[in-house]
């Protein structure tokens, strides 16, 4: 098997594991702390016990090589998982996730203003077209009945802090941050602690929580996060476009949540934008190789 497939079958599976997220945030009617308590909590323990199983005696170098850099990066990520859990109790699950597939035009600004990356003009084109369509979105979120600004506002905050997340994992290119996504979903449960209602939770609703946690959240995360690995960050953001398509048809056909016509127009624009974008970025990469190959022949 090539790294390219390996890549893609990797990244595919991550982002399939975590379309569920949003349908358990429908289903489930207990407070959002309590949520974020045990979604967070189970799935900082299991990557924890997978970094040990993985490190073994060296575990707890491997945390200490995390340094401020990890450290940021744990704490970008739990103020993004607060943002998108109630970003998505609060608005529309299509409208919280095509404002949030927005990530990598953050990322490319973020990379731009920190890391001194050029900003190029096809992201310029991208940024602008996506923000036409995040602004169609908006216009809605007063007509439908699970739509709101507040939720819209704190879906485009998860998608600006994951992008912040993910420039601060590029800054320290050499280092995994899987054992620091354990320690951001550790420090969200911490958060949530203090203010939990585990007697609100049903035992469905509490089985729902725990597959949600123990399993589809950790495996996602720790595929998406070894995709990149194999294949460019084109790829990758294409495939993520699949949550941004997926999950919002789930909620619609099992819960019945139209998303309007606003959030399809404004929806259908931001991810075709994107789409273009990385499918042109995706083109340029493949050939860099060819040009370097032609020149040294």
């Amino acid at each position: 098997m090539t790294d390219q497939a390996k890549g893609l079958i990797l990244t595919c599976i991550g982002v399939l594991a975590v379309i569920p997220d949003s349908l358990i945030v429908r289903l489930i009617d207990t407070d959002g702390l309590t949520f974020l308590f045990v979604r967070s909590g189970l799935a900082g323990l299991v990557i924890g016990l997978f970094t040990a199983m993985l490190y073994r005696k060296k575990t707890i170098q491997t945390y200490q090589n995390l340094g401020w850099t990890g450290l940021q990066y744990a704490v970008l990520l739990c103020i993004s998982t607060f943002c998108f859990i109630y970003g998505l109790r609060l608005t529309s699950v299509a409208n919280a996730l095509f404002i949030v597939s927005t990530s990598p035009i953050f990322a490319a600004i973020a990379s731009w203003i920190f890391l001194q990356e050029q900003f190029s003009k096809r992201m310029i084109w991208t940024t602008a077209f996506a923000l036409i369509g995040i602004s169609i979105i908006t216009l809605g979120s007063h007509t439908g009945e699970k739509s709101s600004l507040l939720g819209d506002a704190l879906a485009l905050s998860a998608a600006a802090t994951l992008a912040f997340a993910f420039t601060t994992a590029r800054s320290a290119k050499n280092i995994s941050m899987v054992p620091a996504t354990g320690i951001g979903y550790g420090l969200t449960a911490v958060i949530c602690l203090p203010f939990i209602q585990l007697a609100s939770l049903s035992g469905h609703e509490l089985i729902l929580l725990i597959l949600l946690g123990a399993m589809f959240v950790p495996l996602g995360t720790a595929l998406m996060s070894l995709g990149p690995r194999y294949i460019t960050a084109s790829e990758v953001s294409l495939l993520l476009l699949l949550e941004a398509v997926l999950a919002p048809l789930l909620v619609w056909y099992v819960v019945e949540e139209n998303p309007g016509k606003y959030a399809l127009i404004g929806g259908a624009i931001v991810l075709t934008t994107l789409f273009a974008s990385n499918v042109i970025g995706l083109k340029r990469t493949q050939k860099k190789p060819y040009a370097q190959n032609k020149d040294r022949s």
